[in-house]
C-alpha cells in the first residue's frame, strides 16, 4: 500500500467549522482539490509575468496535512499536522523575467508550463526541512487572448519517491501532468515519476489527452530558472489547526463564566438574546435586559471571519454535529441563520483561533444550549458596551411617561 500524499493546504481558504460540506473523490488529488475548490489564490499569468490577483503582498498561510481515514468521515480527511508556513506568493514573481522566453506565438499551456517551473523550484528552494520536492495542485483555464492564461492554485504536494508510485498509473485520473523537459516523456512511466521530474499537477482547460503523462509542449525549457527570492518569502508560522484525537478535552484558559441561574429560571423566552463582543471575545446571555451568563470565547482567527450582525438560530445538535474538514466534533452546535457559522465547543486559547464559528467552554455550551431555542436572536458586533441595557430601561421608562395623555379635569 501505498503511503498518504503529503500535502500543503491554504488553511485560510477552508470553510467554517460548520460547513457541510465533505470533500469527494476517487483519489487522494480528487479530494484535495475538492477540499481547496473555493481557494481565491488565483494569477493571471502572460508575458508581462505573474500577478496574484487579491492581496500580492500578503503572505498566505499554508499548514501540512495528510488525507487519511478518521472516525468522523466515511471517506479520507485532512489530518493535520503541527507545521505550518506563511508564504508570500508574488515574491517568487517579482518581474516578467521568468517569461522572456515565451512570445506572442505562446499557447497558454506554455505559460501554465513556467509558472509551475518557477513556483515549484521556488518553493522547493525555500520551504525549509521538508527535502521533498514541492508540486503546485492547480486548476487553470486559458485567457480570452489566446497568449495567457488565469490559474488557481489549490494547494503544494509534497512528493517523494514512495510518493510517485501510484501517481499517473490510475486511468480514471482527472488531472494532467506536466514535466520539465520533452526528453522525459521517451521514457517509461515509472521511471519518469521516480527521477522526480514531475513539475506540476493541473485540473482545467485541458483533458488528460491534452495535458496528460506523454503530452508535448512542443517545447525544451530553454533557460534554467533563477531563484532569488528573500529569505522572508517563505517562513514557519503557528499551525492554526490542530489534528484531533479520538479522547481529548477542550482548553479553556479563561475559567470565568458567569452564571446566575435564578435569573435563567425564572426568564421568560421571548425576552432572551445573545451579544457576542469580538473585541472582548465575550458571549452574553441576556434574559428581560439583564445578564444572565457572561463567558470568554474564541471567534475567528487571523485570515478567517466571523459575521458581524443579528442572525437567528435555526438548528440546534447537542451531540454528533462533526467537522469532516477539521476533523473534530462540535457539541452544542446552535446554526446562525443557514449559514456555516454556529456556536460550539471548542478550545479557547485565550485568543480568536476559530475558522469562523464562536467557540464556548465546555463547561458553558451545555448551560447556554438549555436556555435557548430556535429563533433565539444572536447579535455580532464589534464591540459592546453592556451598559446600554440599563439605556434601555431608562429609555423605555421616559417612552412610557410621555405617551400617557393629560387629561384636564381628571
Amino acid at each position: 500500500m501505498n503511503p498518504p500524499l503529503t500535502f500543503l493546504g491554504p488553511v485560510d481558504h477552508l470553510p467554517a467549522e460548520g460547513s457541510d460540506f465533505t470533500p469527494a473523490g476517487a483519489t487522494a488529488l480528487e479530494t484535495c482539490a475538492s477540499l481547496f475548490s473555493e481557494s481565491s489564490l488565483c494569477f493571471d499569468v502572460s508575458l508581462q509575468g505573474a500577478d496574484v490577483l487579491t492581496n500580492p503582498q500578503e503572505a498566505a498561510l499554508f499548514q501540512l496535512f495528510t488525507l487519511e481515514a478518521n472516525e468522523n468521515s466515511p471517506s479520507p480527511a485532512p489530518q493535520w499536522a503541527d507545521r505550518a508556513f506563511a508564504i508570500r506568493l508574488q515574491d517568487f514573481f517579482p518581474d516578467a523575467s521568468s517569461f522572456e522566453t515565451l512570445s506572442d506565438a505562446s499557447e497558454p499551456e506554455d505559460f501554465v508550463r513556467r509558472f509551475l517551473e518557477v513556483l515549484g523550484a521556488g518553493l522547493h528552494n525555500a520551504v525549509p526541512d521538508l527535502a521533498k520536492t514541492v508540486l503546485p495542485l492547480i486548476r487553470w483555464q486559458a485567457g480570452e487572448d489566446g497568449n495567457s492564461a488565469r490559474i488557481q492554485l489549490l494547494s503544494l504536494l509534497l512528493a517523494d519517491d514512495d510518493s510517485f508510485e501510484g501517481l499517473g498509473e490510475n486511468p480514471g485520473e482527472k488531472f494532467g501532468f506536466v514535466f520539465e523537459d520533452a526528453e522525459v516523456r521517451a521514457h517509461g512511466v515509472r521511471e519518469v515519476i521516480t527521477a522526480v521530474a514531475l513539475l506540476g499537477i493541473t485540473l482545467g482547460s485541458v483533458t488528460p489527452a491534452e495535458a496528460g503523462l506523454f503530452s508535448s509542449f512542443g517545447k525544451k525549457r530553454e533557460t534554467r530558472i533563477q531563484q532569488n527570492v528573500s529569505s522572508d518569502s517563505v517562513r514557519r508560522a503557528p499551525a492554526p489547526l490542530q489534528r484531533q484525537t479520538a479522547v481529548r478535552g477542550w482548553q479553556d484558559v479563561h475559567r470565568d463564566a458567569y452564571v446566575n441561574h435564578d435569573l435563567l429560571a425564572a426568564g421568560s423566552e421571548a425576552g432572551k438574546k445573545i451579544v457576542i463582543d469580538i473585541s472582548k471575545q465575550r458571549a452574553y446571555l441576556i434574559v428581560d435586559n439583564v445578564i444572565a451568563l457572561d463567558t470568554a470565547v474564541s471567534t475567528a482567527r487571523s485570515g478567517k471571519f466571523t459575521p458581524r450582525g443579528e442572525f437567528k438560530i435555526t438548528e440546534r445538535v447537542k451531540s454528533g454535529k462533526t467537522s469532516t474538514i477539521y476533523g473534530c466534533s462540535l457539541p452544542y452546535w446552535q446554526r446562525l441563520d443557514q449559514s456555516a457559522i454556529g456556536l460550539h465547543v471548542g478550545d479557547l486559547p485565550g485568543y480568536p483561533a476559530s475558522a469562523g464559528c464562536i467557540r464556548l467552554p465546555e463547561s458553558v455550551a451545555p448551560i447556554l444550549f438549555a436556555n435557548t431555542a430556535s429563533g433565539v436572536s444572536v447579535e455580532i458586533v464589534d464591540s459592546w458596551n453592556p451598559a446600554s441595557l440599563h439605556q434601555s430601561l431608562a429609555q423605555q421608562d421616559i417612552l412610557v411617561a410621555e405617551v400617557v395623555p393629560h387629561q384636564s379635569g381628571s
